[in-house]
């Protein structure tokens, strides 16, 4: 629905115009009403309505000085004109400030219905052609701010003079919103946000800001304003993208200040780029300005990788991995030596500053020996940690150093705790041992000696830790295991007796009838019709 807000000194006619025309019926709402052009305007600024219906005479400031200011500052916006009878030389005059159109006292109705709907029209033609100014702006603006060759961030700046030389010859900030979650966060959805925070945000910042998306986050192209006033606007994306999107976000903010022109856009991007790469070192939710960015000391990109050979980094602190190596023993069950350890390391490199890329190389290099150290243990699938692969792909994706530190420390204690509880009741691991080999192979002929070789036990010591450990012999938990899967394959009628007596471990099948019938009270094919 299009909104009108209506010019009138007359208190009559102003009453008629605002209650009694049947606006709604037009497609117009109503936003505000003055008595006279300088009230008018104050209103208009922040309201900025898409007609204007304004008498011409009016005191202080009459209707075309009024239009005068809509037209040097609003040239969308459209102006419709109230006139007697006597003031048809004013016609001329208002048709040349710009107006659509103009009625006659008092309003005749088909003649409004007949000047809105050509007001309709206009508006419609305005809104297309600023929806294709706003894309070629956009597209050009993407294009001088993020794009690596410099020939094509020429081409654009040079398109988008032409196009919009009020949008080239501003100054601007330029920020970069990252968020911390892996995989990406929504960009729709933060699009949205960020949008709404700065049409929410007062003027001159919100007039004039764009959005793009891009790989990294979003980036906003902010004119600047001076004293800092855009800190509020930072600190209200920054929690309103944490309302909605449920984790915090990074804002780096290159150009800031007064700004610059868009001739440094792509400069002031790469600042913004900067800014936001110090979550490596601060962690995720901080704003930050390009000028509180502190550069890494010159380091040398080569670092030596081996189990016991010292890692260098040619700065002030050296890395030694055989030093954390010495200390690193998955079988403890106290583990907390080589935890201090680690953190005290990755707390040396955050404060040396080290790059990620170094810091990467580092960490795959421990998670490398870590995972030489499981090589000694036959069950390591059993702890669930998966490979040195997987291992170095989550720690490649993280974004901030303590990510890094915290996924190998959960990694470590993972291990720490399945061999823990391993070496403080080696038995029940060989009882466990047992109990995957009889789930998995319940179909064949077991028997305490075959299970007992299996575990490097005798047969007796094997029935006695298994008593113990699970409250039942070897052949109650075996038939346990057959009577539940035999129950399972019943449920389906294509098979046999005999085929599910045989696929439990039951050469005979009355044997298994037999048994079947002590355990359950009913025998196989009664349990089919009974209970199936």
């Amino acid at each position: 629905m299009l909104s009108i807000f209506l010019v009138d000194d007359e208190v009559i006619e102003m009453d008629l115009m605002q209650h009694f025309i049947d606006w709604k019926s037009l497609g117009i709402e109503v936003v505000g009403t003055a008595k006279n052009g300088k009230k008018a305007w104050e209103q208009i600024q922040a309201l900025q309505p898409d007609i204007v219906l304004t008498d011409v005479r009016m005191p202080i400031m009459d209707g075309l000085q009024l239009a005068s200011l809509i037209q040097s500052h609003y040239d969308w916006m459209k102006i419709v004109f109230l006139s007697g009878h006597d003031e048809f030389r004013f016609v001329k005059s208002a048709l040349e400030a710009g107006a659509v159109g103009y009625l006659l006292k008092p309003i005749d109705r088909r003649e409004l219905t007949a000047v809105m709907e050509k007001v309709k029209g206009e508006i419609e033609k305005v809104q297309l052609l600023r929806r294709s100014k706003q894309v070629l702006i956009s597209k050009y603006l993407g294009e001088l701010v993020t794009a690596a060759d410099s020939a094509i961030r020429e081409q654009a700046l040079a398109e988008l003079a032409k196009v919009a030389p009020e949008v080239v010859a501003r100054q601007y900030v330029i920020a970069l919103i990252s968020g911390s979650a892996q995989p990406a966060v929504d960009q729709n959805q933060g699009s949205a946000v960020i949008q709404s925070v700065l049409k929410l945000n007062s003027q001159p910042l919100s007039e004039g800001a764009m959005l793009l998306s891009h790989e990294l986050g979003w980036v906003v192209i902010l004119p600047s304003a001076a004293g800092g006033a855009e800190d509020g606007l930072w600190q209200s994306l920054s929690t309103a993208l944490m309302e909605t999107l449920g984790e915090p976000v990074t804002i780096g903010i290159g150009g800031e200040g007064l700004g610059r022109q868009l001739h440094e856009g792509h400069d002031m991007f790469l600042e913004a780029v900067a800014a936001v790469e110090e979550r490596f070192y601060l962690g995720h939710g901080h704003i930050i300005h390009a000028g509180e960015v502190q550069h890494s000391p010159e380091v040398d990109a080569t670092v030596n990788v081996t189990v016991t050979v010292t890692v260098t980094v040619d700065v002030d602190v050296t890395l030694e991995s055989d030093i954390l190596l010495q200390k690193l023993s998955l079988s403890d069950a106290e583990g907390q030596p080589f935890l201090n350890e680690l953190h005290s390391c990755y707390e040396r490199l955050k404060r040396m500053r080290v790059d990620r890329e170094q810091v990467v190389q580092i960490s795959k290099q421990l998670l490398q020996a870590i995972h030489a150290e499981l090589l000694k243990y036959e069950d390591r699938a059993n702890m669930g940690v998966g490979e040195v692969n997987e291992w170095i792909q989550t720690i490649e994706t993280r974004n901030t150093m303590d990510e890094i530190t915290g996924y190998i420390a959960a990694l470590l204690e993972t291990i720490r705790q399945y061999l823990s509880t391993k070496q403080q009741d080696p038995h029940a691991a060989l009882v466990q041992e047992v109990v995957e080999i009889i789930e998995s192979q319940y179909g064949e002929s077991l028997t305490i000696e075959y299970l007992a070789g299996k575990v490097y036990l005798s047969p007796n010591y094997l029935r006695v830790l298994f008593k113990e450990k699970k409250g039942c012999t070897v052949h109650e938990y075996l038939t346990k295991v057959r009577l539940t899967r035999a129950v399972e394959l019943l449920r389906n009628r294509t098979l046999k007796i005999h085929d599910v007596a045989k696929s439990v471990g039951y050469d005979n099948t009355s044997y298994f009838c037999s048994f079947f019938y002590k355990t359950q009270g009913v025998t196989p094919n009664e349990y089919r019709k009974k209970f199936l």
